[in-house]
């Protein structure tokens, strides 16, 4: 069964409520908490966040969120901890992710007036807009792999910076070290699997989208998602 939910959202109306992005997707532990609160939540599909709000997803956990200025993606995947930061700015939201720890999956549109910026204790990486990923060890590092367009990546300890591009792979670590290579087989391989096992591969179970098209002075995101029932929802936001 498919229903449509029809949000429709003027800019100024939007952004009043100081919402960035909304959940369109979770699987298995997901929990929320606002900076307000101290006790963790469950993560719930339809959920705005808000900034500071913190996503942490268990051993079979997986969240998906959309911003809500531009339909950019975040895919939080299992064992993962992650802070939601950003400002409202001249109707675009200024993105920034602050990751603990975990393995999150970045499909970030091109930016109007500012980078979408991915903290972690050891690097910092800044992104107009591309496709990649990031496997954080707390502590003990990073792994950046580019799919798509480029990430400038920066060691918070050397201070080094280095380019992200397709098909590479950036390794950052806590001594200053960052070096780049070519990606593997089996790294390719993995980031597969690891799409295919919450259905976010192409042609995958639950086949979820994100886009956008423009009608006159109209912009429309369209997410679509499946509820905890498994009815197929969509959720379009018409921006003026």
């Amino acid at each position: 069964m498919k229903t449509k939910l029809i949000i429709l959202l003027f800019i100024s109306s939007l952004f009043s409520a100081s919402s960035l992005a909304v959940v369109s997707k979770t699987k298995g532990n997901v929990k929320h908490k606002k900076k307000t609160q101290k006790q963790l939540n469950t993560t719930k599909i339809g959920m705005e966040l808000y900034n500071n709000d913190y996503i942490q997803t268990g051993d079979n956990g997986f969240a998906k969120y959309v911003y809500l200025d531009d339909g950019t993606q975040i895919k939080v995947h299992n064992n993962s901890e992650v802070y939601i930061r950003g400002e409202i700015e001249r109707r675009s939201i200024i993105k920034q992710l602050k990751v603990d720890q975990g393995t999150i999956k970045f499909d970030v549109k091109k930016q109007s007036i500012d980078e979408f910026t991915v903290i972690t204790p050891t690097s910092v990486a800044s992104v107009k807009g591309t496709s990649f990923w990031i496997d954080c060890n707390g502590g003990n590092g990073d792994q950046f792999f580019g799919e798509s367009g480029s990430v400038v990546i920066r060691n918070r300890e050397s201070g080094e910076k280095r380019e992200l591009t397709k098909n590479k792979v950036a390794n950052s670590l806590p001594d200053g070290t960052l070096k780049v290579r070519e990606i593997t087989p089996r790294e390719l391989e993995m980031l597969e699997k690891r799409e295919s096992d919450v259905g976010e591969s192409e042609g995958g179970e639950d086949n979820n989208q994100e886009g956008s098209s423009s009608s006159g002075n109209e912009d429309e995101i369209k997410i679509e998602f499946q509820d905890a029932s498994g009815n197929q929802k969509t959720i379009i936001i018409k921006v003026k």
